[in-house]
């Protein structure tokens, strides 16, 4: 923890262990990021109309779903609330320290947290104001990807460098 407190590109004066440490936690945040985008896909499906099967439930090629009920999307909603915001408090802890433009990081950051409040507000969107929200669901989950990939590999590269 101590790293975290120091100014500048700690990374470059970490130790091996260290860098090996942060390099496993991103292997494991990566393999996470790969699984949600399979998950996404081969659970709800791309495009407009699939989403909002998922959420409101009909009749799809192979089966009928029902509407997600409160209590499921509570859930959900709780524990993606924790583990994704200290998944995205690690990533950017890590990604503040690499020496890329002040604008560039920030967007990234901005973009990884911002889009991941929307993936978590777009169900209830979904299921309770309009299925319109599914094009703020799609939105998240791209924005998603798109920031949290960088926040990932970035700082692999940065880690090892200069070793």
């Amino acid at each position: 923890m101590k790293n975290f407190t120091r100014r500048g590109n700690w990374l470059d004066q970490a130790t091996v262990e260290i860098r090996a440490i942060y390099t496993l936690f991103l292997v494991f945040a990566l393999i996470g990021h790969l699984t949600f985008v399979l998950m996404v896909v081969s659970r709800v499906g791309p495009g407009y109309e699939k989403v909002v099967e998922y959420y409101l439930g009909g009749e799809g090629e192979d089966e009928m779903t029902f509407p997600k009920e409160f209590q499921e999307l509570l859930e959900v909603t709780h524990f993606h609330a924790y583990i994704e915001g200290v998944v995205l408090l690690v990533l950017t802890h890590l990604f503040v320290v690499v020496p890329i433009p002040q604008g560039l990081k920030r967007a990234i950051i901005g973009l990884a947290f911002g889009s991941t409040l929307l993936e978590l507000l777009s169900p209830w969107m979904i299921r309770y104001l309009t299925p319109y929200a599914a094009f703020a669901q799609m939105a998240a989950w791209i924005g998603m990807c798109v920031g949290y990939f960088p926040l990932t590999l970035i700082p692999v590269y940065y880690i090892w460098r200069k070793i």
